[in-house]
C-alpha cells in the first residue's frame, strides 16, 4: 500500500523516516500530558491559595458572607468617593472662576482706588490754592480796613479843622500836609 509511492527511498531512509515520525507523535503526546499536568498543577494551586484565603476569611471575619458585605460596602464607598471626587472636581473649577472674577474685580477696584486719590489730591490742592487765595483776600480786606479806618480818623480830623476854619470866617485857609 505505502511501497508504490515511496519506491526511490532506501529501507534505512524508511525506517530514519519512521523513528522521526514516532518520536515526532511520541514527543507532541509528552508535551501535552506535560500541558495538562502543569494545567492541573495550577488549577490546584489556586484552589489551595483559594482555600487558605478563605480559612483567613473565616479567622477574621467569622463567615465568606461579611467578607462579601464588607467587599460591597467597600466597593460603594469607592464609588460614592468617586462622586466626591468629581463634585470637588466641579466646584474647584467654579471657584478658580471665582477666584479669576475677584482678582480682576480687585484690579479694578485698585485702578478705581488710584483714581479716587489722584482726584483727592487734585482737591487737596484746589482746597490748598482757595485756602491762599482766602488768606491773601483776607489780608487784602484788613489792609483795605486799615486803610478805611485811617481814611476815617483822616476825614473826621479833616471835618474837625473844617469845622474849626468854617467858625472862624476871616482866617480860612487850607489844611496842612
Amino acid at each position: 500500500m505505502g511501497n508504490e509511492g515511496v519506491k526511490g527511498l532506501s529501507v534505512n531512509a524508511k525506517t530514519l523516516i519512521m523513528i522521526l515520525l514516532f518520536v515526532n507523535v511520541g514527543f507532541a503526546f509528552k508535551m501535552i500530558n506535560k500541558y495538562y499536568a502543569m494545567k492541573e498543577a495550577g488549577y490546584i494551586r489556586e484552589k489551595t491559595f483559594r482555600d487558605q484565603l478563605e480559612k483567613r476569611v473565616m479567622k477574621a471575619f467569622g463567615s465568606m458572607d461579611e467578607l462579601n458585605k464588607m467587599v460591597n460596602d467597600i466597593t460603594r464607598q469607592k464609588e460614592d468617593a468617586e462622586k466626591a471626587a468629581a463634585s470637588f472636581q466641579l466646584h474647584d473649577e467654579q471657584l478658580k472662576f471665582a477666584n479669576k472674577k475677584l482678582e480682576e474685580a480687585k484690579v479694578n477696584l485698585e485702578e478705581e482706588k488710584a483714581r479716587l486719590q489722584k482726584e483727592i489730591w487734585e482737591l487737596e490742592d484746589s482746597l490748598s490754592l482757595a485756602k491762599k487765595t482766602l488768606s491773601n483776600k483776607d489780608l487784602t480786606i484788613q489792609e483795605l480796613m486799615n486803610n478805611l479806618d485811617i481814611l476815617g480818623k483822616e476825614k473826621s480830623a479833616l471835618k474837625k479843622e473844617l469845622e474849626e476854619h468854617s467858625k472862624t470866617p476871616g482866617a480860612w485857609s487850607l489844611p496842612k500836609q
